[in-house]
């Protein structure tokens, strides 16, 4: 009767484990994210665009990526988004974006439903065959359904000369009989990853 006590506690300790082992990640929830970025023509107009396709995933030691579907880009103008894909993304050639980084997990694991911390980040930022690094603070918040939100606390600025963007947007400014597009670029984001 012990022996088979004991095999059912050993059992359920395995299952539970395994169980804990499988849900430990967290996958990117790509509906309730958003990841935006600002153009600024003529010098004084600003617009906010968007990507409306992003995945990626926060592992148990804290490594986080982020891929972003450069076709998805979203500006409320269809020829401009054809004009973006094709001139500035190339996104037969480059067809993704992606920012990888480490966060604080004993700290993510720490937090109840409600708190939030703020880390100083180094980003790994991968696009147009390029691959930089940039310095970003973040605010991680623990949510109720076993969802953490990591988002921006200032927007990042990209250079767009850093990842062989220019020549792109100076395509995009003569087709669009534009005097200037700017190539510092604002970008902010709000993740939301899910166990």
């Amino acid at each position: 009767m012990k022996t088979s006590r004991l095999k059912q506690t050993l059992l359920a300790l395995a299952l539970s484990a395994t169980a804990f082992s499988a849900s430990a990640d967290w996958n990117l929830n790509n509906a309730d994210s958003s990841l935006n970025f600002i153009s600024i023509k003529k010098l004084s107009i600003g617009e906010v665009h968007s990507f409306k396709t992003i995945n990626g995933s926060l592992k148990e030691n804290g490594d986080a990526q982020v891929n972003v579907t450069l076709s998805s880009v979203e500006t409320n103008i269809p020829k401009r988004d054809a004009r973006m894909k094709k001139e500035l993304f190339e996104i037969v050639k480059f067809p993704q974006a992606s920012v990888t980084t480490k966060l604080d997990i004993k700290r993510i694991n720490a937090l109840k439903v409600g708190e939030s911390f703020t880390q100083a980040l180094e980003l790994t930022l991968s696009i147009h065959g390029q691959k930089e690094e940039v310095e970003a603070t973040m605010r991680i918040t623990s949510l109720a359904g076993n969802k953490l939100l990591a988002s921006t606390v200032k927007p990042l600025i990209i250079n767009a000369k850093d990842f062989k963007l220019v020549k792109g947007i100076e395509i995009l400014r003569t087709l669009a009989k534009l005097p200037s597009i700017s190539t510092a670029i604002p970008v902010s984001a709000d993740f939301i990853f899910e166990k």
